[in-house]
C-alpha cells in the first residue's frame, strides 16, 4: 500500500510540475545533451495529424459554401431578373393611371358642365309650367279648396288672379294657381 501511495504521489507531483513548466534536474542535463522526452515523432505525428485534419476540413466546407453561394447567387440573379421585368410593366402602368386620372378629370368636369346644364333646363321647364299653370273651377269648389289642391295660400292665389276673398269665382272659370 505504500508503494501505491508513494506512486501516486510521485505521479501526482510529475503532473503539478508539468502544468507549472517545472523541468526536474535529470530532465533538463538530458535536453542540455540534446535528448527531450517530450519532444520526438511521438509528439509531431499526432499534431501533424491534427493540422491536415484541420485543413482538410477548411477545404471541405470553403469548397462546399462556394458551390452554395454560385447556387445562390445563380438563383438570386434570377430574382432580381424577374423584379426588374416587373419593375418595367409598372413604368408602364404609372404612365397609363397618369393619362387616365388627367381623363378622369376631364370627364368630371364634362358631367359637372352637363349637369348643370340639365338643372338650368329643368329650372327654366319648372318656371315655364309654373308660369302656365292654371286651374277650371268647377262648381261647388272654392278659393279656400282650390288653394289646398295646389298647396298655396288663398292670399297667393287671389294675388295671382287680380281678386279678393270675397268676390265670388263661376264654373269655368280659370285661375292661375302657379308662378
Amino acid at each position: 500500500m505504500d508503494r501505491d501511495k508513494d506512486e501516486a504521489a510521485q505521479e501526482f507531483m510529475k503532473e503539478v510540475a508539468d502544468d507549472l513548466g517545472y523541468t526536474p534536474r535529470s530532465e533538463r542535463d538530458q535536453r542540455f545533451r540534446g535528448v527531450d522526452s517530450r519532444s520526438g515523432s511521438g509528439f509531431l505525428i499526432p499534431g501533424g495529424i491534427v493540422i491536415l485534419l484541420l485543413i482538410a476540413i477548411g477545404l471541405f466546407f470553403f469548397t462546399g459554401t462556394s458551390e452554395v453561394s454560385k447556387k445562390e447567387l445563380t438563383s438570386i440573379q434570377a430574382g432580381l431578373n424577374s423584379l426588374e421585368a416587373k419593375l418595367a410593366r409598372l413604368d408602364g402602368l404609372e404612365e397609363r393611371i397618369s393619362r387616365l386620372e388627367k381623363e378622369e378629370k376631364k370627364l368630371k368636369q364634362s358631367v359637372n358642365k352637363i349637369a348643370k346644364r340639365s338643372l338650368n333646363n329643368q329650372k327654366k321647364r319648372s318656371s315655364s309650367q309654373v308660369k302656365r299653370r292654371y286651374h277650371t273651377v268647377r262648381s261647388g269648389e272654392s278659393l279656400y279648396t282650390i288653394a289646398n289642391k295646389y298647396g298655396i295660400s288663398t292670399d297667393k292665389l287671389c294675388r295671382l288672379n287680380k281678386i279678393t276673398p270675397k268676390k265670388p269665382i263661376q264654373p269655368g272659370q280659370k285661375l292661375l294657381v302657379g308662378q
